[in-house]
């Protein structure tokens, strides 16, 4: 099974140079500001934001009582504020929780999504394109690292490549001088492609209210720090030793993409769904996220996605399917 994207040179950017693309589905932006930012966010997200650095960033989740996400961030640390960056889908959300959880503590909080508006530079030229048109390096050495620059509000460092936080008056600018630089632009459809198969779950698309953060694995979880919201029952599931379903990957063989929602079955009997489903020009199979029960999140375990009278004979996979340092290769 030969699969393409239409057109080719999108993928082909992605993976082997340099590709850009303007992100309104991930623009949420909240700010924190007040002597009492630091200490107050540490008690409301699963990982330590006091160990952050000005400069420094990390992933982190906002959970209910019941330890449940309300939404996933990137947490970035400013001498003087803290940037909250998550879905723009959410960020309503996340605000109006947090901003009822301000007592007595003295914290500002603002949403700021409709001052910026966030471009991704992705694939393994991605750095040396930034560089080029910068005029300058980078110095963005860790996931999640960070920094103001003259030509734009903000670089981010991130899983896919960077994230350029562009003020709303100058994203065409910014756009057109990456373009220069060897940037091609790509769409919303290639974008989703390459971020399945690098395993990254979207809130509201992959997660939801209904997910637990340790479903998806130990990213974002403290484990030695102070109390948080959620944190008994992310400690409880740590204490019992595994969680119920995992977030985990499925390859098909052949066959018909799978629906968003598929069941997915192993000897006629549900055990999971399917979240997200792509044609993966890398492998040349159809590969899909999503969750299925402990007993079937094994690596190798065959299963079939199901919708309806389509029944599609799949492989559960660990995440991510292709590992971003193999990106350059061919």
């Amino acid at each position: 099974m030969t699969i393409k994207l239409d057109p080719p040179e999108f993928y082909h950017a992605a993976r082997h140079g340099a590709a850009v693309v303007r992100q309104p589905w991930n623009r949420g932006l909240i700010r924190l500001a007040g002597p009492d930012r630091i200490s107050w966010l540490q008690g409301m997200v699963t990982n330590d934001v006091e160990q952050l650095l000005p400069g420094q960033g990390a992933y982190a989740a906002h959970l209910n009582a019941q330890g449940k996400m309300v939404a996933q961030m990137t947490i970035l640390a400013d001498a003087d504020v803290l940037w909250l960056a998550l879905e723009t889908s959410n960020v309503r959300k996340l605000s109006e929780v947090l901003e009822r959880m301000i007592v007595m503590e003295d914290v500002q909080s603002d949403v700021r999504s409709n001052s910026f508006e966030s471009i991704a530079v992705i694939g393994p030229a991605s750095s040396s394109v930034l560089e080029s048109w910068l005029g300058e390096p980078l110095h963005l050495d860790r996931t999640y690292d960070h920094r103001e620059f003259v030509k734009c509000s903000r670089i981010v460092r991130e899983e896919l490549g960077y994230a350029v936080w562009a003020d709303v008056s100058k994203v065409n600018v910014i756009l057109d001088g990456l373009i220069a630089e060897g940037a091609i632009p790509i769409d919303e459809t290639t974008w989703n492609v390459v971020r399945t198969e690098a395993g990254l779950p979207v809130y509201g698309v992959d997660i939801d209210d209904t997910t637990t953060l340790p479903e998806l694995g130990e990213k974002g979880i403290r484990y030695d720090k102070g109390c948080y919201i959620g944190q008994e029952v992310v400690a409880r599931i740590k204490y019992i030793g595994h969680v119920n379903r995992r977030f985990m990957g499925f390859i098909s063989e052949a066959g018909p993409l799978p629906e968003r929602g598929s069941a997915v079955q192993v000897g006629g009997k549900d055990v999971g769904y399917i979240t997200t489903s792509v044609l993966s020009p890398r492998l040349e199979k159809a590969v899909a996220l999503g969750f299925v029960n402990r007993v079937a999140a094994v690596p190798g375990t065959s299963v079939e996605l199901v919708s309806g009278e389509i029944r599609i004979a799949s492989t559960v996979s660990e995440l991510p399917f292709i590992p971003s340092a193999t990106w350059s290769a061919d």
